[in-house]
């Protein structure tokens, strides 16, 4: 049995990953905001992530998300980039990576302290 082999520390380390790609999805959609034609994408896994949840560990490892393209387009070049959405998506991304990070490192102290025997 691994260290991070529980449902919990699984979801840990897949939402890391996981916000990682929105991250990289988000800054890939404001690179081509100019683009003519351009259509943004998404990815969405919180509700995969959820019901994977209550299936187990490999059930949680395996959740991948859900890539969506913004077909419609509020600009007349048929760029589908909208600056105020990504910004907001880009800082929910942010918070949910933040938070997973501080997730893991409670993880790693909490094995720190089980195996000094005291918080360092």
């Amino acid at each position: 049995m691994g260290l991070f082999n529980n449902v919990t520390n699984q979801a840990i380390l897949t939402t890391l990953g996981l916000s990682r790609q929105q991250e990289t999805m988000i800054a890939n959609n404001l690179a081509n905001y100019d683009t003519p034609g351009y259509k943004a994408q998404g990815l969405s896994f919180q509700s995969q992530l959820k019901q994977a949840m209550d299936r187990g560990t490999n059930a949680v490892a395996s959740v991948s998300g859900t890539v969506t393209t913004l077909t419609g387009s509020l600009r007349p070049d048929g760029n589908s980039v909208s600056l105020t959405g990504q910004m907001a998506d880009l800082a929910q991304a942010q918070l949910t990576y933040q938070t997973a990070v501080q997730a893991f490192n409670n993880k790693v102290t909490e094995v720190k302290i089980v195996t000094s025997g005291r918080p360092q």
